[in-house]
């Protein structure tokens, strides 16, 4: 019986020593859901290093690094012996744009995490939020959240008309939400609740009513729109009404 436990320990010891040499080294780091320069910083933040030894490999501060990349949500590494490391990372999705004074513009994600960098104040189709980025890639724009759910609610046949989200967050209240359409008109949305009562709203006054001379269409009471014309859009609608 002691011979037996003797062998069982040897073995053991044997099978560390192997995994402690080069045959299980890190060789290769095998990357999905990136590629090109992503892959690169992907496979840089993880902090791998080739060669190394497998079991000497930090996994769970590989996916912490990975992971504070902006644009990555979530990242799972595993090794894959003998001498690979199998890395997947899923990408942060863009679904709204801030434009930037100097023409530039920052993505962010249905989390409104800042993603990424643009060039330019418009992406293909990403709808834009008129609110200036605050920080740093990775940063959550905490006050872009309201407009994501006014885009989140949006019904697809009144894209065409939206030009932008705009947010006034002006004074300590609750941030009053607008549309800026086609044609110069603005939909005053006030808060975020009942959002599909509001664009309904929308929808009947730009299907039933002419345009010409209205500069504002105000339904922060779904079931009563507000219709205002040039003279009267000198005022600037900052507060809810009542009733």
């Amino acid at each position: 019986m002691l011979a037996g436990i003797v062998v069982v320990v040897a073995l053991a010891g044997g099978g560390y020593a192997l995994s402690r040499s080069a045959v299980f080294d890190l060789d290769t780091v095998e990357i999905d859901g990136a590629f090109g320069a992503e892959a690169d910083q992907v496979a840089e933040a993880s902090g791998l290093v080739i060669g190394t030894p497998m079991l000497d490999l930090d996994l769970d501060g590989a996916a912490e690094g990975i992971v504070a990349l902006p644009w990555v949500q979530t990242a799972a590494v595993d090794r894959a012996w003998p001498g690979t490391v199998e890395i997947v990372v899923t990408r942060r999705i863009g679904v709204a744009l801030l434009p930037v004074d100097d023409g530039s513009g920052v993505v962010i994600d249905a989390e409104a995490v800042a993603i990424a960098r643009s060039e330019t104040s418009a992406v293909g189709d990403l709808p834009v939020i008129t609110l200036v980025p605050a920080g740093d890639l990775g940063d959550v724009q905490t006050l872009a959240l309201p407009a994501l759910e006014l885009i989140d609610a949006m019904p697809l046949d009144l894209a065409p008309w939206v030009k932008t989200f705009d947010i006034d967050s002006a004074g300590a209240g609750t941030p009053l939400l607008r549309l800026d359409l086609v044609g110069g008109v603005v939909a005053i949305m006030g808060d975020d609740r009942d959002l599909d009562t509001k664009y309904e709203a929308v929808r009947s006054v730009l299907d039933q009513v002419d345009l010409a001379g209205i500069c504002e269409i105000d339904v922060r009471v779904g079931a009563n729109p507000v219709l205002k014309r040039s003279p009267q859009c000198a005022e600037p609608a900052t507060t809810a009404p009542t009733g």
